[in-house]
C-alpha cells in the first residue's frame, strides 16, 4: 500500500527527467498544491489500478529510452477530475469581472474543461514544442514561472470563444459574453475620428489589434517572431517585440481597409494640385492609403506617387535611357503624348514647358 501511495505522489513523477518541463510548470500554476494524479488520473478504484499498469509501461520506457523526443499526454483531462474542486453551478462571471461564464450551460452543451482550459496547469508547454528530450537542461524554477506568468499560455483567447460559436452556432455578439461596452472610453472623442485614431495606432497597434483583430474577415499579422516566454526559453529573443507599422496594419485589417477606401472629403477636384504641400507636411498619413512603390499591393488603392511621378525621372540624366533620341534639354510636346499619357503627364507637364 505504501509503494501505491509513494508512486501517486508528485515527487515520484517529478523525480523523472522527462518530466521537468511538466513539474517547474505545475509547480508556478495556480494547480501547484495538487498532485498529478488527482488531475491526470479519473476518479474511482479501478481507473486507480489502471494507471499504476501505465506508470509500469512508462517506468520500462524511461529506462529504455523507448519515448517519443517530445513528451504529451495521450489521456485528455476528464471533466470529474475537475468537478472534485470546482463547482459548476456557481461559475458564472470570471475573475476579470467583465466576462460571463455561464459553465452549467457550457457543459449541457458538451464543452469538456480542457476545450478551454487546457494551459492552466502547464502553460500548453506540449503544444508550444517545449517539451523535446533536449530541452530538458533548460528547464528551472524561473523557465516554469516565465512560461505559466504568460496568460496567453493559460487562457483561452477570444478566437477559442469565437470558433467555438461559430461551430455550434452560438451567439456572436458582444452583450453574450461581456458585461460592459467594449468601446474605450476615448473612442468617443470627437477627434479621434477626425485623425486622433492614427496617432494612437501609431503608438501601440497592439493595443489596437487585442479588439480589431476580431473584426476583420482575414487575419493580421502583427507580432513578427515575438512569442514571449516561448521565445526567452529558446533564448533566440532579443527582448525587443516587431510589429508592423500602423498604416500596414491599417491596409491589411479589412475593418480599417473598408473605411480607409472611402475618398477623404480633402480629396477634392483639385487635390492633385494641392496636395504636395499637405503631403510634405505628413507623408505617414498619406501612406495610410497609398504605397510608394510602383507595383502597389495595397488593397486600399493602386495608386500610388510613381503612378504620376515615375520613377524614371530619378535616373539622371534620364534622356539617354529614353527609347527615341531626345536633345540635351528636351520640351514636352504633342509629339510626347503619341507614345505618354496626356492626362498622366500633363498633370505636371504641359506643351512647351521645360521637362
Amino acid at each position: 500500500m505504501g509503494t501505491f501511495q509513494k508512486t501517486s505522489e508528485t515527487s515520484y513523477c517529478s523525480s523523472c527527467h522527462v518530466m521537468k518541463p511538466e513539474f517547474y510548470t505545475l509547480e508556478a500554476s495556480s494547480h501547484s498544491k495538487l498532485a498529478c494524479v488527482d488531475c491526470h488520473v479519473e476518479p474511482g478504484v479501478l481507473t486507480k489500478v489502471k494507471y499504476k499498469l501505465v506508470t509500469i509501461e512508462e517506468l520500462i520506457a524511461s529506462l529504455t529510452g523507448n519515448y517519443g523526443i517530445a513528451i504529451t499526454s495521450t489521456t485528455p483531462i476528464p471533466d470529474s477530475a475537475c468537478t472534485q474542486c470546482h463547482d459548476m453551478n456557481t461559475r458564472k462571471v470570471t475573475p476579470s469581472g467583465d466576462l460571463i461564464i455561464p459553465h452549467t450551460e457550457h457543459m449541457q452543451a458538451g464543452v469538456h474543461c480542457v476545450e478551454c482550459h487546457t494551459g492552466v496547469a502547464h502553460g500548453n508547454i506540449a503544444e508550444k514544442r517545449a517539451t523535446f528530450v533536449t530541452d530538458y537542461g533548460k528547464w528551472d524554477d524561473s523557465t516554469g514561472k516565465s512560461f505559466m506568468s504568460d496568460l496567453s499560455s493559460i487562457r483561452p483567447n477570444m478566437d477559442v470563444c469565437l470558433n467555438c460559436h461559430k461551430v455550434r452556432q452560438a451567439p456572436l455578439n458582444c452583450s453574450a459574453c461581456h458585461t460592459s461596452s467594449m468601446k474605450p472610453s476615448n473612442h468617443d472623442d470627437p477627434s479621434f475620428m477626425n485623425g486622433g485614431h492614427g496617432d494612437l495606432a501609431n503608438k501601440d497597434i497592439l493595443n489596437c489589434d487585442s479588439c480589431h483583430s476580431y473584426m476583420s474577415k482575414t487575419p493580421v499579422e502583427v507580432s513578427k517572431g515575438n512569442e514571449g516566454a516561448f521565445q526567452k526559453f529558446l533564448a533566440q529573443d532579443n527582448g525587443k517585440t516587431a510589429t508592423i507599422s500602423a498604416s500596414d496594419y491599417a491596409k491589411a485589417n479589412t475593418f480599417c481597409k473598408d473605411c480607409h477606401s472611402k475618398k477623404p472629403p480633402s480629396h477634392t477636384e483639385n487635390w492633385q494640385e494641392t496636395h504636395g504641400v499637405l503631403a510634405e507636411q505628413n507623408k505617414d498619413k498619406c501612406f495610410t492609403c497609398h504605397d510608394n512603390t510602383p507595383r502597389s499591393n495595397s488593397p486600399v488603392t493602386n495608386v500610388t506617387c510613381v503612378s504620376c511621378h515615375p520613377s524614371i525621372h530619378d535616373n539622371v540624366p534620364w534622356q539617354k535611357s529614353h527609347p527615341v533620341q531626345l536633345p540635351e534639354q528636351p520640351q514636352i510636346s504633342e509629339y510626347c503624348y503619341t507614345c505618354h499619357s496626356q492626362s498622366t503627364c500633363g498633370k505636371c507637364h504641359s506643351t512647351g514647358k521645360g521637362s
